[in-house]
């Protein structure tokens, strides 16, 4: 017999094992949806984008070679007349025309072009982009954000629902042991139809509160698996979120938020292009050399094609422009302080949803505890009116009313614990918490 227990007890522990060997973590399913969601996926590409015109910006300061082909044709050409020289008693030599140029002029080339000195815009241009490239890995940090704070919410209001759920059938499964008992004695006439009508019309009730709660469930449930391409069921329900002193959540905020250092990084561009600016007023000096086989090439009169080499060095420097120069660097410090005053109302705004949010939580953590004192005395209250309606001291309404209150206040407090994991979630979503993914 204790082989056979034992043999039961291994199967059953099996068992169980199994089933919770198959659950993932919810940090699973959140690292899934974001593999699966399209514009997290879309804000990598965006990274590479950056990463490329970081690149693609740094090859402005390095040489260009372009070939080059030239038709030319003239209508006329130039002719050069040279009169006749005459020594009397000497020499006669006759006049003569000579033609400089052709009709058709063809020139093939290959240029080189290095900038080297530009007021270091170029090397201004490659830091701009890098930080650009900054700015769009925060960009994804907010996607990633969003995405697991609609996972993660997702889930907790499956659990709420679930919770409400099993207390109506907690509730449920008491009505109808309470109505069976209620129909035995109707038949041998030791109560009231009425009693078993009031308890029939709380089992209808009952039922329209479970048909409403399992809508609510399979929307949610869908709405998960779309998300993650799980459904909850298939999450471990032990999930805990991390939590953190409101002041440690501020200082991490502060820190890490990625609105914050975007709006660094816009005020750093800002900083670069004004440097660019003031560079656009320095000399410009760029090299050049020159490869041409033309025809005819440098000697019009020899008319034949002709292979010659040139090179030098330009060099450009602005005089007058309107003053736009100065304007343009007033326009780029107000941006710069429209930039600050945007971070000073968002840290102020976070701040104040920070507070509200630990508010809640502390309000349910009271509430919480208040609940609780409402379990013990309802369930009492529930025992007592249970033994008053047996000695027909109370109607049968007032014990179906003590029976819904027991279960009403410990669905409260289940609801209340998910409900402070809700705010968790919220609040590290608000503080941009999310490194682990």
């Amino acid at each position: 017999m204790k082989r056979i227990l034992f043999g039961l007890s291994f199967f059953i522990f099996l068992f169980l094992s199994l089933e919770a060997s198959e659950k993932i973590s919810l940090e699973q399913a959140v690292q899934d949806g974001l593999n699966m969601s399209g514009s997290y996926q879309n804000r990598f590409l965006t990274q590479k984008q950056s990463a490329l015109r970081v690149d693609q910006s740094s090859k402005n300061k390095r040489f260009n070679l372009d070939f080059n082909a030239r038709y030319l044709y003239k209508s006329e050409t130039l002719n050069i007349e040279f009169p006749g020289i005459e020594i009397p008693g000497m020499i006669s030599l006759p006049g003569q025309n000579i033609e400089a140029g052709l009709h058709h002029n063809y020139d093939l080339s290959l240029s080189l072009n290095q900038p080297i000195f530009t007021g270091r815009v170029l090397s201004r241009m490659v830091e701009m982009e890098k930080v650009q490239e900054a700015v769009e890995t925060n960009q994804t940090e907010l996607e990633k954000n969003l995405i697991v704070d609609l996972i993660k919410s997702s889930f907790f209001d499956y659990q709420i629902l679930l919770s409400r759920k099993q207390a109506a059938l907690s509730l449920q499964k008491t009505l109808q042991l309470h109505c069976q008992k209620l129909e035995n004695l109707f038949q041998e006439g030791l109560i009231r139809k009425t009693d078993l009508l009031e308890t029939n019309a709380s089992l209808e009730q009952t039922d329209m509160n479970l048909n409403d709660l399992n809508q609510a469930i399979d929307k949610v449930r869908i709405h998960f698996h779309r998300m993650c391409g799980h459904y909850p069921e298939e999450i471990d329900l032990n999930y805990k979120e991390e939590k953190l002193g409101e002041e440690q959540a501020l200082e991490f905020f502060k820190k890490n938020h990625p609105v914050l250092k975007t709006l660094e990084d816009q005020k750093k561009i800002l900083e670069i292009q004004k440097k660019i600016s003031s560079g656009k007023y320095l000399p410009r000096i760029n090299g050049f050399a020159e490869l041409h086989y033309g025809k005819p090439g440098i000697n019009f009169f020899e008319k034949e094609w002709t292979l010659y080499f040139q090179g030098g060095v330009a060099f450009n420097i602005p005089i007058f422009d309107w003053n736009k120069g100065n304007e343009e660097q007033r326009i780029l410090d107000l941006n710069i302080q429209k930039l600050e005053n945007r971070k000073n109302d968002f840290v102020k705004e976070t701040k104040k949803n920070l507070d509200q949010l630990y508010s809640a939580k502390e309000s349910l953590n009271q509430k919480k505890g208040n609940v609780e004192n409402m379990i013990k005395y309802s369930k009492e209250d529930a025992e007592l009116k249970k033994g008053l309606y047996k000695e027909k001291q109370i109607p049968n309404k007032d014990y179906l009313a003590s029976l819904q209150a027991e279960r009403k206040y410990k669905a409260m407090k289940n609801e209340i614990s998910l409900q402070i994991e809700k705010i968790k979630v919220k609040i590290n979503t608000l503080i941009s918490r999310t490194k682990e993914y």
